[in-house]
């Protein structure tokens, strides 16, 4: 049973993508209390999915499915799995986390977006120069993205995509290649 004031964190909530190009529906807004993994900040990050679950606790509703997005103050989550408790639901979700950047499309004005170098993914281009892969949250992205010249700053650098890494959208993120 939930306490009054238990639910502190006011979280927007989106559906699963549809149409082309994708857009997330808006479902509204609700009351949370989050709880982070107890192994946040000890294992290394490998791309914008945090490395372990975040438990989330709402009001108890059952229009709740894996699949669809919470957003809060400076992060997003993807809900993976829900189990109901007496007046409550319990929400285990994948919390994805980059750093602020600036998204600015080849013809066009920039955007704040959240982004992740993945830095174990260093590839060599056909002459020789460092590529790095880039992780975005796709709702966070205003069509087109991901093209060729298109720009990505991040830490103060700017990133130039070279191109989609093939098969990386799944629906809410994708991963770019940057010179």
């Amino acid at each position: 049973m939930l306490k009054s004031g238990e639910l502190d964190t006011r979280l927007t909530r989106f559906g699963a993508a549809t149409g082309t190009p994708p857009e997330w529906p808006l479902l509204g807004k609700l009351w949370a209390k989050i709880i982070d993994p107890k192994a946040a900040g000890r294992e290394a990050q490998a791309s914008i999915y945090a490395t372990g679950s975040t438990l989330i606790t709402v009001r108890a509703r059952g229009d709740i499915l894996p699949g669809q997005l919470l957003k809060g103050n400076a992060c997003w989550y993807l809900i993976e799995d829900t189990a109901s408790e007496p007046g409550a639901l319990q929400i285990s979700a994948r919390k994805l986390s980059g750093e602020p950047a600036t998204y600015t499309p080849k013809h066009g004005e920039p955007y704040p977006v959240t982004a992740f170098l993945a830095a174990e993914n260093v590839m060599v281009g056909a002459r020789s120069e460092p590529r790095h892969q880039i992780d975005l949250i796709l709702p966070e992205l205003v069509p087109p993205f991901a093209r060729q010249g298109d720009q990505i700053t991040l830490r103060g650098r700017q990133h130039r995509i070279d191109g989609l890494i093939e098969g990386s959208d799944n629906g809410t993120t994708l991963r770019v290649m940057v010179v």
